[in-house]
Parts: structure tokens; C-alpha cells; sequence
């Protein structure tokens, strides 16, 4: 389990997230930044991440922060998922959209018993789990019976990290009539290059075809099982709800990013005018704007989360709490959306150039929009418990 002992001795006590944005996996991400942002050309050209830097977070455990910490994980709290996805995404929303959603279907895997993930992950190897898993709760898959477990023949789509990952998370009905999850090594099946899309182009987010591949029983668990893993995370009964702040976060790296960018360039004159950016009132209004809803969209995370989880922590789970979590996740993304969209206008000519990266990161956080993170149900599943109304039913 993550250890905030390295941090927490030198929190400010007015500054409650210190202990998670100071955090040595924060400033693991940190110190890839410049690293990260010396291949964002050729994450975007070549639609992939080089494996140079997959290994670079593998080593640093970037991969394994919703890995349970009796599988020899991080069982990071969500604000510091939050940050280290902030922390990639400032550098480039492709590479931190892989960690992502390897980070959210690792909450997903973990329902598995420990002993049995431990053992498919290599949670035991000097370093711990080297595993980079990713999947869909998607049904895309059929299952036949075999005698110690199934076969799943199938074909899952928007698989991110795909390439990359060591192992996949496939959905299919069983015997019952029962949504089931099973976790399989990647070599099971075979990617098929299909990710083709405005933004995001580094995910590699292609589909993962299986053909008759056997998956033992003990490798899957139905979709209404309680989680094995011992933890917070799991007992929210709505796990989607800690999976999402890490949508959040990605969405608040990318936004930023494309301000502290648009900061240096700012000083440059557009194209038949020389008057720069900064010298511009109306730009100036903009982007006061922008940075307002990014920093508000930030805090909001943060008092909603340092706020509900130690309720969840004690057992205490408060529908009200969490529901303002889930705003606060949805908000985000929508916040940072709309002020990147608010920068791209005011940029003028030179906001459509490849040159600065604020067309690229606009193309991201559109893409990005279009997770189920950041649909509209979600402001409505956050707003039920605040009006007094039942819970709406989430997957």
C-alpha cells in the first residue's frame, strides 16, 4: 500500500492535499514530464507510446495504483491516482490516458481473490507486479463450456494500452445468464490496428480479438460478486465512482498543461498582426476565465474527496458525500473541455498550428469527453442524493 509517511511529515496543515500532491508516486510522474513531453510528436505521429517509457512507469509503479495491496500494489488513495494522472497528462494526454484506464480496470481485476491475482500478476517479483492490465466491462465475448473453466471467442474495441498491456479484462454472459469478468494474458488473443480518432491518437486504442481461448474458472468472477480485496475502494458500492476521479485528473493535466503552454506562447504576435496574445484585453479575459474554471474544477475534486472518503474509510458510506464526488468527477472533465474550447478561440490564427500544442490538446479532451466518465448521466446519478431521491442505478 502506498505510504504517505514520506509526505505527510511535511504537509502544510492550511494545505490538506499536500500528503497526495507531494506524494513520491506524484513526483515519480513529475520528474517523467520532460521525458514524456520529448516524445509527445512521435506518441502523436506513431499512435503508440515508445516502450521506453512504458517501462520508465512500469519501474515506478504507475501501473499498478489501483492494485490491491494484498497483491503487492499501491491501493492508492483516489487524490493521489488524481494527481499522478494530473501530473502525466500536463506532459501528454495520450501517455496518461494508458495509465488511466490500466489504473481503472485494475480496480475491476481486483476482484479476483488476492492470492490468485498476486500469482497471475508476478505480485511477488523483487519490485512487485510489473502488470499492465486493461480490458472493458463491455459484454463483447461468448463463452462454451469446457470442463475447468470456459473458452471465449469475442472481439473488444477501444481497447487503450492494448499493446502494451501484460493482461486483458473481457466481459461475457455466462451459463446463467450472468455478466462475468475473466482475466487473461494479453498473448490470448490478438490485437487488431483499428484506432483511428482526433484525439487521443497515442492510445493505440485498438480491438483484442479472442478465438476459442481457454480461461480457467478461478481466472473469472460474476459481475454482482463482492471484491476480494480489502479496501475502500472496493466497498463503494458504485465502483465506476472511484474509477472516474483518475477521468478527472486526466482532464485537469491536459487543461493546465494547455494553459502553462499557451502562457509562454502568449508573448509571440499572431499572423499579420504584431501585437502578441498577452497584449490583447479580450485574450487576457479568456484566458483568466480558462485558468478560473481549471483551478475551481481542481479544488472541487479535492474538498469533495478529502471530504467523503473517510467515511468510506470508516464503513460510514454517506450516498450525499459520494454523490458530490461523482459531480465533482463529471464537472471536470465537462470544466476542462469548455476551457481549452474558450483558449482555441481566443488563440486566434495560430491556435490551429501543430506547432503549439493547444490544437492537440483540444483534439484530446474532446475525445476524452466522450468517455463514459464524462457522460450525462453522471450529473444526474450525482444530484439524486442531494435532492433527497434514490440512488440512480450505475454500472
Amino acid at each position: 500500500m502506498s505510504d504517505l509517511s514520506d509526505s505527510a511529515d511535511r504537509a502544510d496543515p492550511v494545505h490538506p492535499f499536500a500528503a497526495y500532491e507531494e506524494h513520491s508516486l506524484v513526483r515519480a510522474a513529475r520528474e517523467l514530464q520532460p521525458a514524456i513531453r520529448e516524445c509527445a510528436e512521435e506518441i502523436e505521429a506513431g499512435g503508440t507510446i515508445p516502450a521506453h517509457l512504458i517501462e520508465a512507469l512500469t519501474e515506478r509503479g504507475l501501473f499498478r495504483l489501483n492494485i490491491p495491496a494484498g497483491s503487492h500494489g499501491e491501493q492508492a488513495h483516489p487524490l493521489l491516482v488524481f494527481h499522478v494522472m494530473e501530473a502525466l497528462a500536463h506532459a501528454d494526454a495520450s501517455l496518461a490516458w494508458v495509465v488511466m484506464i490500466s489504473t481503472e480496470v485494475s480496480l475491476l481485476a481486483s476482484y479476483l481473490p488476492n492470492s490468485i491475482l498476486s500469482q497471475m500478476i508476478g505480485g511477488e517479483e523483487p519490485g512487485g507486479p510489473s502488470c499492465r492490465i486493461v480490458g472493458s466491462s463491455r459484454v463483447m465475448t461468448t463463452a462454451q463450456a469446457d470442463v475447468a473453466g470456459y473458452r471465449l471467442s469475442g472481439r473488444l474495441n477501444f481497447v487503450s494500452g492494448v499493446e502494451h498491456a501484460t493482461h486483458i479484462v473481457a466481459t461475457f454472459v455466462d451459463f446463467e445468464d450472468r455478466v462475468r469478468f475473466a482475466l487473461l494474458p494479453q498473448r490470448a488473443g490478438r490485437v487488431i490496428e483499428t484506432w483511428d480518432a482526433m484525439g487521443l491518437r497515442g492510445t493505440g486504442s485498438h480491438d483484442w480479438e479472442l478465438e476459442d481461448a481457454f480461461v480457467q474458472q478461478a481466472h473469472t468472477w460474476a459481475a454482482l460478486e463482492p471484491a476480494c480485496a480489502d479496501g475502500p475502494q472496493w466497498r463503494v458500492p458504485d465502483r465506476s465512482l472511484v474509477a472516474w476521479i483518475a477521468n478527472a485528473g486526466h482532464a485537469i493535466g491536459t487543461a493546465q498543461g494547455a494553459l502553462d503552454d499557451l502562457a509562454v506562447w502568449s508573448g509571440e504576435s499572431t499572423t499579420g498582426d504584431t501585437a502578441a496574445l498577452r497584449e490583447r484585453e479580450p485574450f487576457r479575459l479568456e484566458y483568466a476565465r480558462a485558468q478560473a474554471d481549471v483551478s475551481a474544477a481542481r479544488a472541487l475534486v479535492q474538498e469533495a474527496w478529502t471530504r467523503a472518503w473517510p467515511l468510506v474509510e470508516r464503513g460510514d458510506v454517506d450516498a450525499e458525500s459520494l454523490g458530490r464526488c461523482r459531480l465533482a468527477n463529471v464537472h471536470a472533465v465537462h470544466a476542462c473541455v469548455d476551457a481549452v474550447e474558450r483558449l482555441f478561440r481566443a488563440g486566434g490564427t495560430k491556435a490551429a498550428r501543430r506547432s503549439w500544442t493547444l490544437e492537440r490538446r483540444w483534439r484530446d479532451l474532446q475525445t476524452a469527453r466522450q468517455h463514459g466518465a464524462a457522460l450525462e448521466w453522471n450529473f444526474d446519478a450525482g444530484v439524486r442524493p442531494l435532492l433527497g431521491m434514490p440512488p440512480r442505478r450505475v454500472r
